[in-house]
């Protein structure tokens, strides 16, 4: 079993919201080739997206084997890699531009804009 598997397809605990209705707006996404529900103030709201997909969240919420996981996706490089793809993580959560700007503040753009025209 892939080790985000569970993270993809566990129900999220979906409290009262601020409307008093009890349930959020759902979206549907595709990552990869998974279908996965995400909740749409996470999809719109830099704020809470940036909390979220943070290097706190990457530092004390992952475990190893997920951070393993998700480091197969980083550039490999020929010397030090470790080295190398930690200064990578580092340059992507402190919001650093890369080439053509920020890969997370270029993903949290188009959910947000993506979710302006379904």
């Amino acid at each position: 079993m892939d080790s985000l598997d569970h993270m993809l397809t566990d129900p999220l605990e979906l409290g009262p919201c601020g409307d008093g209705h009890g349930t959020r707006i759902m979206e549907d996404c595709l990552l990869g080739g998974t279908r996965v529900s995400l909740p749409e103030d996470l999809l719109e709201d830099p704020e809470i997206f940036f909390d979220v997909v943070s290097l706190s969240t990457w530092q004390e919420v992952l475990s190893d084997s997920q951070r393993e996981h998700l480091q197969q996706f980083l550039p490999h490089f020929p010397e030090d890699s470790i080295q190398q793809q930690s200064q990578l993580i580092l340059a992507l959560f402190s919001g650093e531009n890369f080439r053509f700007g920020n890969p997370l503040h270029i993903a949290q753009k188009l959910f947000r804009d993506a979710l302006g025209f379904m």
